[in-house]
This record gives C-alpha cells, structure tokens and sequence, in this order.
C-alpha cells in the first residue's frame, strides 16, 4: 500500500512540474542543490595583468563562473575561472581538472564559491605572489 502512495506522490510531483513548466514557471530551482565537489587555489592568476584590482573587490562567498576552454595550448581539459563580472581569475589546476572537465563536457553546471586567500581586505598589494581559494560545485 506504501508503495502505491509513493508512486502517486512521484506522479502527482511529476504532472505538476509539467503544468507548471508548460506556463513559463521554472520548476527546477525548488528541485535543485548544489552538491560540492572540491576545493582548490586558482591557477595562473600571476599572468592576470588586472589580478590585484580584481581580487581587490572578491569576497568571501561570491560566486565564480567556471568555462572549459578546449582550445587552450597548454591543457586541452582547462577549466577558465571567471570573477563575478566575468572577468579572467585563472584556472582551475590541471592536477585537478578532469574530473571537472568531464562533467561540463557532459552538461554539468559546475560554477566556484570564493573561499579565501588573498582577497579584499586580506590583500597585501606588495606580495609579489596570490593566492585565491575556491570551493566548486555542481548543480543538480
């Protein structure tokens, strides 16, 4: 008997996402979580000639945009890490990286949390060196 009354809660569930969907209603936000996956430093954030002023305005908890970048010389599973107006930050590791890669080559949204490291207040402009720690997710 249990059973039937899941079943009919899945199919209740199902027809109104399907209603609502169909009147322009996006269903998948109350359905969604962001799962965690890793944490990890952004790499080559040194060759950002704008990396100072752009950690400069990072906090903890903004949220970063990650785009795989087939057609990069160096790593042909790069892992772009852009700042929250879209701006090169670096990447994420190679070490790191394929895993990440696989799932966005296969539709996954990953996107990065700022963790820490050397940003906003935390920033000291003379350090010749930056360090910024992220975690990253998936939606799902």
């Amino acid at each position: 008997m249990g059973d039937n009354n899941e079943l009919a809660n899945v199919q209740n569930a199902a027809l109104t996402s399907s209603i609502l969907s169909k009147n322009g209603i996006d269903t998948s936000l109350p359905f969604s979580r962001d799962i965690f996956l890793m944490n990890t430093m952004i790499n080559g954030a040194m060759h950002v000639k704008t990396i100072y002023k752009q950690a400069k305005a990072l906090k903890k908890g903004d949220r970063l945009k990650l785009l795989l970048e087939p057609k990069n010389k160096y790593d042909e599973k790069a892992i772009l890490v852009l700042d929250p107006k879209g701006k090169k930050l670096g990447y994420i590791p190679r070490v790191k990286n394929e895993v990440l890669y696989h799932l966005m080559d296969a539709g996954k949204e990953l996107f990065g949390i700022v963790h820490g490291g050397d940003i906003g207040d935390h920033l000291d402009e003379r350090d010749s060196w930056i360090e910024i720690y992220i975690d990253v997710y998936m939606c799902d």
